[in-house]
């Protein structure tokens, strides 16, 4: 390969091209490196070696994204598929990879299924070992060699000799870090100068940690922002006058089915701007819908008056991110706020207060958890906003919600957890039948130490397994939390926990200590009744 870095960024090149195992092996090297330094410089070299379209999917797999978003396959597809593999192993190109991504992104509707699984088994039969564990963690968003975000930006930046707060700009206005990339290498500074905050080009949202307790943002802050947690859809909209255009949070447009948001925006007086909120289907009453509820209505593209009618939407604002040609990044989060408030009628501005007092964040959560909704979101008052990365200028407070449950089988780990048994299926008791129905699966807040406890536990209760699982005795108690109960067909008992994680294990308890099925399936009726409230969360 002959590279040439020229001044301010651009190139000239031979190409080469670039093959899936090329990627694969900078994968395992930068897993086992430590250093970050190290890890950048073989992302950079990787970079360096690619074509444009090329540098676009190397910055993006390495990244753990793929260009086309979610593919809609999990774990019982990717089974189907690796259980009948002809294997005629042939080198693949990144491109090749991406065409087979993009067939099964575009495939849809009746048969849409078989297709995807036609199109995965002709990617996984030519596939090496190494190459098939990578593209599993990639599809399943498991991609854990160390190289996230902040990390590509920093190989970005040296691959292409451009500073490196101009590529995490960059990156935070366009939200494509395989875009940037391809721009930063092949045309330079001129070409990256043109990823600044425009109207009608949606901007990777801020997003939050999740916080222990109520006092951690006064600990943190001292003076805090406290606002309604809404369970319901981010949106980002976009107005020039009577122009208004509206983005989900994974920047897709959706403004032909939330015509009641695009009303809305036209009454406010905020003219050349680009504002932030949360949308959520309401009852009646105005209480909140279940969150699937308000994701059906995102859903539909067809018979939108109808569905109008039919689940209401009501949105709450929170932010300003551009106003009259200037973006607001750097304001400090009260200002923008007060921006905000000065041409958003309070009635769709969401309930805020801005305290010291650690007994007045927690009647604040109180109040949001009578209205319904499911805690409340923290701000330093002072934060900037910083497009695209989860920090800890925003905390997210909740009531905890845990159940026993019983590990009923594990799979095998990819990436970082290779070797160990990570993913759980994870069950409730039933008196009745005297088994265990399962309700998700998880591989969520394991530690290492977790990780080498749970495999060698696992293993001793082994009955049998196939190529990923582990089947295991109902014999280990663990304790879950999660956000919420959803139905879900794909489970037996009609129930799934939505972000599960775990939070330890008990050892101290048996199985016929764990949660039964009847009483969560008692407990999703009883919130489909009635909002959430203090005596309903699960200790």
């Amino acid at each position: 390969m002959v590279l040439r870095i020229e001044e301010g960024g651009g190139r000239s090149l031979r190409r080469d091209g670039m093959l899936l195992k090329d990627l694969v092996e900078v994968s395992k090297k930068v897993s086992v490196t430590t250093r970050k330094t190290e890890k950048a410089s073989l992302i950079a070299e990787c970079l360096k070696r690619g074509q444009e379209r090329e540098i676009t999917l190397a910055a993006s797999y390495l990244s753990g994204q793929i260009p086309q978003g979610s593919l809609g396959i999990g774990w019982a597809i990717l089974q189907k598929v690796m259980s009948h593999l002809d294997q005629r192993p042939r080198p693949r190109s990144l491109p090749e990879v991406d065409r087979f991504f993009e067939e099964i992104a575009q495939s849809r509707g009746a048969g849409s299924v078989e297709n995807k699984i036609k199109a995965l088994r002709n990617l996984f039969s030519s596939a090496r070992e190494d190459e098939k564990e990578f593209l599993v963690g990639l599809i399943l968003g498991e991609v854990r060699q160390g190289a996230l975000e902040g990390l590509v930006a920093e190989a970005i930046a040296r691959a292409s000799g451009l500073a490196v707060e101009r590529i995490q700009q960059a990156v935070m206005f366009s939200g494509d870090i395989g875009e940037v990339a391809r721009v930063a290498l092949v045309e330079g500074l001129q070409g990256l100068s043109r990823f600044q905050p425009r109207l009608f080009h949606p901007i990777a949202p801020m997003l939050a940690n999740t916080a222990e307790e109520e006092g951690d943002a006064v600990g943190r802050w001292g003076e805090v922002a406290c606002e309604f947690k809404i369970d319901g859809a981010r949106v980002q909209v976009h107005k020039d006058g009577e122009e208004v255009r509206v983005f989900t949070r994974h920047l897709k447009e959706v403004t032909e089915r939330v015509p009641e948001i695009v009303a809305m925006a036209r009454g406010f007086r905020l003219d050349q701007a680009i504002f932030e909120g949360e949308t959520f289907a309401t009852r009646p009453e105005g209480r909140p819908l279940p969150f699937q509820t308000t994701m059906r209505r995102f859903g539909r593209v067809q018979d939108i008056e109808v569905m109008k009618r039919e689940i209401p939407l009501t949105s709450y604002f929170f932010d300003l991110l551009y106003l009259y040609g200037a973006p607001l990044f750097g304001e400090p989060y009260r200002k923008r706020f007060e921006l905000l408030s000065e041409s958003v009628p309070s009635e769709y501005r969401i309930p805020q207060i801005i305290t010291t007092d650690e007994k007045a964040v927690r009647s604040f959560l109180e109040k949001s958890l009578e209205a319904g909704h499911e805690g409340i979101m923290a701000k330093g008052v002072d934060s900037p906003y910083v497009a695209g990365h989860r920090g800890f200028y925003w905390l997210k407070i909740k009531p905890a919600k845990t159940l026993d449950l019983v590990v009923l089988a594990a799979e095998w780990g990819h990436g970082r957890r290779n070797g160990w048994l990570s993913n759980l299926h994870l069950g409730a008791r039933d008196p009745e039948s005297g088994q265990f129905v399962m309700l998700g699966k998880t591989f969520k807040g394991l530690t290492d130490e977790m990780l080498r406890w749970q495999t060698e536990r696992l293993l001793s209760l082994e009955t049998h397994r196939d190529e990923w699982t582990v089947y295991v005795q109902p014999k280990l108690v663990v304790e879950i939390a999660y956000n919420d109960l959803q139905e879900s067909p794909r489970y037996p008992g009609g129930l799934a926990l939505r972000f599960a994680r775990v939070r330890r294990y008990r050892e101290d308890k048996s199985p016929s200590d764990a949660d039964t099925i009847q009483r969560i399936q008692a407990m999703f009726e009883a919130s489909r009744l009635t909002p959430h409230t203090p005596s309903e969360v699960v200790e």
